[in-house]
């Protein structure tokens, strides 16, 4: 992930290091509930969410991790929550600096 904020000159507003703020469910979810969007990435698939009462269990589902925490990296670009680390995806979502 540093690699591609390097390459395209982005610096992030904050950062949490995981695996010393650990966020459960209920912190994820109070977190991501109200988003416009959830996109996750698992190696090439991809899925986007819209969260709501019935898409929560499915969104925790893949945004958790096996440790009960959220998966890393986990980027916020205004109401659009982005989980897990695909090239492709980022090249498309974040803002280019090009």
């Amino acid at each position: 992930m540093q690699e591609f904020l390097d390459t395209h000159n982005l610096q992030p507003e904050s950062r949490t290091d995981a695996r010393k703020e650990q966020m459960d469910a209920t912190a994820v979810w109070d977190l991501m509930g109200r988003a416009e969007r959830v996109v996750v990435a698992k190696g090439r698939r991809i899925e986007t969410f819209v969260p709501t009462e019935d898409t929560q269990e499915s969104i925790l589902k893949a945004v958790m991790g096996r440790s009960g925490n959220l998966r890393a990296p986990t980027v916020r670009i205004g109401d659009s929550f982005f989980v897990g680390f695909n090239n492709a995806l980022y090249d498309q979502m974040m803002p280019s600096t090009r």
